[in-house]
């Protein structure tokens, strides 16, 4: 069986489109966990509805606060051998479900999905990094390298060493694809849009290619904290001195700033690939965006 982990909080508009394309899958076992982290709108009575006539759709509320403890709670309620977190404005598509067979061999898996616009129309395909498949675990940690959550699944072998997600965290998505690259013995890359991740306004980090400025500021911001965490976390970094995080700090803290000059760029420590990374956000998000739609395509020719 496989356990979908879903926090939800004000989807109203959105919630039902996740839960119904599940709905349509009859032949693999499957329970979707909703966990419903204090509602201000309907979403917790919308989502109810179809726990009353689905046994599969199981709807509680968060006992504590916030999508990181929240998920924690889901997955402790959690029966599956498969494990797999998902957004509830967003569509995992039913064709997910034809790899369970394939899935089962592997420790993990992880798909492309389809960036879409509020109604679902697709915009661009979002492909795995393959660095996160060809690089060392070192490589991965020093870069802070993930893909969303919602391109993995694993297996509960390996869930046990990623949860619970540390109550610090601010995101879950790097601590989830670090902790599977450290762990898993074998991860499959299903070359395929599986997935419908919607962009929206009331997206926390602003969607996965808005480089607008205080989105990025919001990101680097988070991802500082991130490193906090990840420095105290044996399950992360035992075995690694501090400094594994030097690059990463550099980076962010330049990420970060409102006013950012790029002679402050240029003269910093880090690979000239990073600067002009960060001189493209910062300077030419427009520009960037675009180049980050043509890396995509290019990771899909990078096949595993």
């Amino acid at each position: 069986m496989i356990s979908f982990i879903m926090m939800a909080k004000d989807v109203q508009n959105y919630i039902n489109d996740a839960i119904v394309e599940l709905q349509k899958e009859n032949k693999v076992d499957w329970e979707l966990i909703i966990v419903d982290d204090h509602s201000s709108d309907a979403t917790f009575e919308v989502a109810n509805d179809f726990a009353k006539i689905d046994g599969r759709v199981k709807v509680v509320k968060n006992r504590y606060n916030g999508k990181v403890l929240g998920t924690n709670y889901g997955y402790s309620l959690s029966k599956g051998e498969i494990i797999k977190c998902i957004d509830s404005d967003d569509v995992l598509l039913r064709d997910f479900f034809r790899h369970y067979d394939e899935m089962k061999k592997y420790d993990a898996h992880c798909h492309s999905i389809y960036i879409t616009d509020e109604r679902l129309q697709r915009l661009s395909t979002y492909n795995s990094n393959p660095l996160i498949l060809s690089q060392s675990y070192e490589f991965a940690l020093s870069n802070l390298l993930s893909i969303p959550k919602c391109s993995w699944s694993f297996k509960r072998s390996l869930a046990e060493k990623i949860f619970p997600l540390p109550d610090s965290l601010p995101f879950e998505d790097v601590w989830i694809s670090l902790l599977i690259k450290k762990n898993a013995s074998s991860i499959r890359n299903i070359n395929q849009p599986l997935y419908l991740y919607r962009q929206h306004s009331n997206q926390t980090f602003g969607g996965i290619i808005n480089y607008s400025s205080d989105k990025v500021i919001f990101r680097a911001k988070r991802l500082l904290r991130l490193v906090d965490v990840l420095e105290i976390e044996p399950r992360a970094t035992e075995g690694f001195e501090k400094d594994i995080f030097d690059n990463t700090r550099v980076y962010n803290t330049l990420m970060s700033k409102e006013k950012l000059f790029i002679w402050d760029v240029l003269k910093c420590q880090l690979r000239f690939v990073a600067k002009v990374k960060i001189i493209l956000i910062k300077k030419f998000p427009i520009l960037a965006k675009y180049i980050t739609v043509l890396k995509w395509k290019l990771d899909a020719t990078n096949k595993n």
